[in-house]
C-alpha cells in the first residue's frame, strides 16, 4: 500500500473532522484548504490512487491505445480504465425508446475528472450568475433569475484558485472584468493554431489564448484524456491531494464507494462504504459529498430511511433533478491542405457568440487532433472485435478521411428541467460496478438554439476543409454534467443553501458541480475550485468556531 493510503480498520476506528467523499477538483480543492488549516481530514476515493508511487498506473496515453489487448475481455479492459484514472460506472440512458447502457467518459480516481481534463479554467462571465435573463425563451426551465452568490462574491475565490493551480493565459476581450484578473501568459500559439487564429481575427471575431492550469514544460503538448507523465497538468490529484496527504496530515482510502450515508433528521451519523469487499462504518463531524454530479445524487437518493423516505436531504424532491450536461460538438478542420495534426494543442478559445443578438449560445475551444484509431477498436464488445478484424481497411479510411486535422468543439449551454434526472438502477450489481440511469432529452428551446449556434459555428468554418465528428444530442458525452443537487435560498426548489450545506441535514455538504443552479457555456472546473475554497473557509469557520 502507498504510504499516502490509510489502513481501512484505522479510517473505521478515527472520528474525523472531515469526510470528503471524492478526490476530484471539489473534494481535493476543499480538503486540501481544510487539512492546510489543521482540520484532521479523511479522503474516500471510489477510485484508484494514481499518486506518485503507486504500481500499474497507465500514463502518457489512452489505456485502449497503452494496452491494446486489454479490451478483449470486459474484465481486464475495465481493469485498464480503473488504472488510468477512467469510471467504470454503467451509466443507463432511458431517455429513448429504448434503453442503451455505456461506461461515460469521466475521471474516477485521484484527481477525477480534472486527472484528465484538458487544464481549461476559466472564469464564468459575470451575467452567469443572472442566468434566466440571457434567454429569450426559457420556456419551463427551472433556471433561476440568480444564484445564490454573485460574480463579484466569487471573484476573490477565483484569484484563488487561479494561484492553487497556477493558470496561464490571455485576457478574453470580450469580458471587460478580466482584463483586472492579470493571469501569468500562456506560449505563443503553436503552429497548428496559427492559421486558424488568424483566419479568426480576419473575420473580425476575437480568439484568445485560453486560461489553462499547465506549466507548459518542455515537449507539452497539453494532453488531455489521459494522465499526464510530465510534471505539467495542474490538477487536483497533484495540486491539492498530494500536498494534503504527504504535508498536512490528511489521509486517503482509495477503492471505497460509498454505499449510503446514515442519518437522522438532523445530521448524518455514518458513512457506510464498500471496501475490497468489505463494509466500513466511517464517523466524521462533517461529511462532503464531491463523487460527481452523477454518484451525489445517486448516494442520496440510496440513503432512504424512516427520516428520510425520499432520499436524504430531499425534502424538495429535487435530488437528481435539473441534470445538464453542455451540448458539445466536435467539427474536424484542416487549416492547410498538407495539415497533419497529432497533438492536443489545446489553446484557442472564442466567445463572440457566447451572447448573440440577445440570445445565450455558448463557447467554441480547440480541442486538438483526433483521436487514436484504437480508441475506438480496442474496447469490449462485437462492434469493437468485428472492427479489430478489419483493422487494415479500417485504418486506411480512418487515417485518410479523419487524420491530420484540428478539432474544434463548440459547447451550448443547455438549461435545467425537473425531468432531465438522475435516479438508481433498478438492477443489483455483481462485479462491483457502480450502476445509474439517466434521463436527459432536449427541449424545444435547447434544439432551436443548437440549430442556430452550429449554423454560426459552421459559418465561420466555410473556407476550410471540415468534417463533423458527433452531435450534441447524444447523451453519452457527461463529461460536463452538473446542476443535480442545486443551491438556493428556497428549500423547495433546492437541495442545499447559499453556502452548500444541505438544507436541514445540518453537517452535509455538497461541492462538486451538483450544485450549479445552471450550466453556463463555460469548462466548469475554476468554477467549483474556487467554491469549494469558498465552503472549506465556511466550514472552518462555522463548523469547527470554539
Amino acid at each position: 500500500m502507498p504510504d499516502t493510503e490509510v489502513d481501512a480498520r484505522e479510517a473505521e476506528a478515527a472520528t474525523w473532522d472531515v469526510i470528503v467523499i471524492g478526490a476530484g477538483m471539489g473534494g481535493g480543492v476543499l480538503g486540501h484548504r481544510l487539512a492546510r488549516a489543521g482540520r484532521r481530514v479523511l479522503f474516500v476515493e471510489k477510485g484508484r490512487s494514481t499518486l506518485p508511487g503507486t504500481a500499474g498506473t497507465i500514463r502518457a496515453a489512452v489505456p485502449e491505445l497503452a494496452e491494446p489487448r486489454a479490451g478483449r475481455s470486459a474484465e481486464t479492459y475495465f481493469d485498464a480504465l480503473a488504472r488510468a484514472g477512467r469510471s467504470t460506472d454503467e451509466v443507463e440512458d432511458i431517455s429513448g425508446r429504448r434503453p442503451k447502457r455505456f461506461v461515460p467518459f469521466i475521471g474516477s480516481g485521484t484527481g477525477g475528472s480534472s486527472a484528465l481534463y484538458g487544464m481549461v479554467c476559466e472564469r464564468f462571465f459575470a451575467q452567469d450568475f443572472t442566468p434566466r435573463q440571457n434567454f429569450t425563451d426559457p420556456g419551463d426551465s427551472t433556471v433561476p433569475d440568480a444564484w445564490p452568490v454573485s460574480y463579484d462574491e466569487m471573484a476573490p475565490w477565483y484569484s484563488e484558485a487561479e494561484r492553487l493551480l497556477k493558470v496561464r493565459g490571455q485576457a478574453d476581450p470580450l469580458r471587460p472584468e478580466s482584463a483586472a484578473v492579470g493571469l501569468p501568459s500562456a506560449p505563443p500559439f503553436s503552429p497548428d493554431n496559427r492559421p486558424l487564429v488568424a483566419h479568426l481575427a480576419d473575420r473580425g471575431l476575437n480568439p484568445y489564448h485560453l486560461p489553462m492550469a499547465c506549466d507548459y514544460t518542455d515537449g507539452c503538448m497539453t494532453c488531455q484524456t489521459f494522465l499526464c507523465d510530465r510534471p505539467c497538468k495542474n490538477e487536483a490529484a497533484r495540486n491539492c491531494v498530494l500536498p494534503a496527504v504527504t504535508e498536512h496530515g490528511a489521509r486517503l482510502l482509495t477503492e471505497c464507494r460509498v454505499v449510503h450515508l446514515d442519518a437522522d433528521r438532523r445530521r448524518v451519523r455514518t458513512v457506510i462504504c464498500e471496501h475490497r469487499g468489505t463494509t466500513l462504518a466511517l464517523k466524521g463531524r462533517v461529511v462532503v459529498l464531491a463523487a460527481g454530479a452523477l454518484a451525489t445524487p445517486l448516494i442520496l437518493l440510496n440513503s432512504r430511511s424512516g427520516d428520510w423516505p425520499g432520499g436524504l436531504a430531499n425534502g424538495s424532491d429535487w435530488v437528481g433533478r435539473n441534470l445538464m450536461r453542455h451540448l458539445l460538438d466536435p467539427i474536424e478542420i484542416w487549416p492547410e491542405r498538407d495539415s497533419a495534426i497529432t497533438h492536443a494543442n489545446k489553446e484557442i478559445g472564442l466567445n463572440d457568440f457566447y451572447f448573440w443578438q440577445g440570445q445565450k449560445y455558448g463557447t467554441i475551444q480547440s480541442f486538438g487532433a483526433i483521436p487514436p484509431m484504437e480508441w475506438v477498436i480496442n474496447r469490449p464488445g462485437p462492434q469493437a472485435r468485428a472492427l479489430r478484424l478489419m483493422a487494415p481497411i479500417v485504418r486506411e479510411i480512418y487515417e485518410r478521411f479523419f487524420t491530420g486535422g484540428l478539432v474544434l468543439a463548440a459547447m451550448m449551454e443547455d438549461l435545467p428541467y425537473l425531468d432531465n434526472r438522475v435516479t438508481p438502477a433498478g438492477r443489483t450489481a455483481s462485479d462491483g460496478r457502480q450502476r445509474m440511469r439517466i434521463q436527459y432529452r432536449l427541449h424545444p428551446g435547447e434544439i432551436r438554439r443548437h440549430a442556430e449556434f452550429l449554423r454560426l459555428f459552421t459559418q465561420v468554418l466555410e473556407p476550410f476543409r471540415t468534417r463533423a465528428l458527433g452531435s450534441g444530442r447524444n447523451n453519452a458525452n457527461l463529461g460536463h454534467v452538473c446542476g443535480t443537487c442545486r443551491f438556493g435560498t428556497d428549500p423547495a426548489t433546492s437541495v442545499l443553501d447559499p453556502q452548500n450545506r444541505a438544507h436541514d441535514v445540518e453537517n452535509l455538504y455538497v461541492v462538486d458541480t451538483s450544485f450549479f443552479p445552471s450550466s453556463a457555456g463555460l469548462n466548469p472546473s475554476l468554477t467549483v475550485a474556487a467554491n469549494a475554497l469558498r465552503v472549506a473557509d465556511h466550514i472552518d469557520r462555522v463548523d469547527f468556531a470554539v
